[in-house]
């Protein structure tokens, strides 16, 4: 029997999702900033703003034609103008979604942006070799608008359903599912160290110390074993979310998983340095976007919770 919706959610989870589209708004301001030190501010900004969109080499051949007419476009418009107009549409979306202004307007420049980025920047996610383990960080972006949009039309006094973040979730579980069959392959699992050591290069001596530190743990309990252990968590992670079961449980673990992802194989999304870092946009890390969907989740839980108690009596 279908349960029935109740009118409205708790008023604490409308709250946090409202602090969440604000975060949101701040994690693109930062960006922005990012960027504005890496293409802008530094010398050679220009050049390295095209390197960032020149994708060609390692993009599926199908590809590699509009690419080449991307590059030459972006040679004719003027890097360092293509530049700042991206940098002004991020700051602009970030401060739209921080102060409330335009916010289903601005969800949707925000889906289109992480979707025409992730066909450029991140180029689908290729080249998916030696031990790479997630189909880009703009798709993360993409999901997460999709969140901010329910949690938006929520927060407009939409009816709270019993499963209010259903097609999200289920559409968030088939990624991690994606980042579970990539944690299968044999490259990853016979080179974890590969993922880890790297991360602590350019950092802080504290962090790096933390990551090596880290690393030797890892490598007294077998690299091999740990690396099976992390299949077997996003496996795991991935059928709580597609089938909606265990989620008071899997939801704070995932995101507990996702913070050590990012302190370690991230590296905290460093080095942070005059130019930016990660100016294919993922400028604080990859995993940690994904706390953002645990959270639209988590808060989602109340309103589920209350709707079944309810057609429990």
């Amino acid at each position: 029997m279908r349960m029935d919706t109740a009118s409205t959610c708790p008023p604490s989870a409308l709250q946090t999702w409202l602090w969440l589209r604000r975060l949101l708004g701040a994690t693109w301001i930062a960006n922005a900033l990012f960027h504005y030190l890496a293409w802008v501010w530094s010398p050679g900004g220009g050049a390295r703003m095209l390197a960032a969109f020149d994708q060609a080499g390692v993009a599926p051949p199908w590809m590699r034609p509009v690419l080449a007419v991307l590059h030459d476009s972006l040679l004719w418009l003027g890097p360092e103008r293509v530049a700042l107009f991206l940098i002004l549409l991020e700051l602009l979306l970030g401060f739209a979604l921080l102060a409330g202004l335009r916010v289903r307007t601005f969800i949707l420049v925000g889906l289109v942006y992480s979707l025409c980025c992730w066909l450029t920047l991140d180029v689908l996610g290729y080249p998916y070799a030696d031990g790479q383990t997630d189909p880009g960080v703009f798709v993360n972006y993409f999901i997460v608008f999709l969140f901010a949009w329910r949690a938006q039309n929520l927060l407009e006094g939409a009816a709270c359903e019993a499963d209010p973040f259903r097609r999200e979730r289920i559409l968030f579980g088939l990624l991690w599912a994606f980042d579970a069959l990539l944690k299968w392959q044999p490259y990853f699992l016979t080179h974890f160290m590969a993922q880890l050591l790297p991360a602590a290069e350019g950092q802080p001596a504290w962090i790096a110390a933390y990551i090596n530190g880290v690393a030797a743990l890892v490598q007294w309990m077998g690299p091999g074993m740990v690396a099976v252990l992390v299949a077997v968590a996003e496996t795991l992670m991935a059928l709580s979310l597609l089938s909606g079961r265990f989620l008071r449980y899997t939801l704070p673990l995932g995101a507990a998983y996702c913070l050590a992802v990012w302190s370690t194989a991230e590296g905290f999304g460093g080095p942070y340095g005059l130019a930016g870092t990660g100016v294919r946009g993922d400028v604080l890390g990859n995993v940690l976007i994904y706390l953002y969907a645990f959270a639209y989740l988590w808060a989602g839980l109340l309103p589920l919770s209350r709707v079944r108690r309810a057609a429990a009596r």
